[in-house]
């Protein structure tokens, strides 16, 4: 059984051309899965710019910022289990309306993180990547 395989004539070596072309074209599915996750990853960067603009405006996060993150994680694909988290100095006692406010020229960073998963052909799901995004920026709005 070894002597067949062991052939290196032409006409008997089909076996090594279906293996190489298989293993080929598996490296080729990983490749254009990768550049997904790399589409992913822009968008996520472009979600926490959105955020940053968003918090630096309205001076905090309240509805109008979780509605905001929920519409821009509908837009992006190939992510699971998106969240947000908000490192700043908060005022207290809080303004009605906010949910967390953040004072005139107090720099605040968001950092946005979600589950990738790169697989091929078929969503194997062999490797699981976690994506993060961060952004900084400073409150535009000042509460009394």
């Amino acid at each position: 059984m070894a002597g067949p395989l062991k052939n290196q004539r032409g006409e008997a070596n089909y076996f090594s051309t279906v293996v190489f072309i298989f293993i080929t074209v598996l490296l080729l599915a990983f490749i254009l899965d990768l550049f997904g996750i790399i589409s992913t990853k822009q968008q996520l960067d472009h979600c926490a710019d959105q955020m940053v603009k968003q918090i630096q405006l309205s001076g905090g996060t309240n509805a109008e910022t979780d509605a905001l993150f929920q519409f821009l994680c509908s837009q992006i694909n190939g992510t699971n289990n998106l969240s947000y988290n908000i490192d700043a100095s908060y005022k207290s006692p809080t303004p009605g309306g906010m949910s967390r406010a953040i004072q005139l020229g107090t720099p605040f960073y968001i950092t946005i993180t979600g589950d990738a998963k790169l697989g091929g052909f078929w969503n194997f799901n062999l490797i699981n990547i976690r994506i993060v995004s961060r952004g900084a920026g400073v409150s535009e709005h000042y509460w009394k």
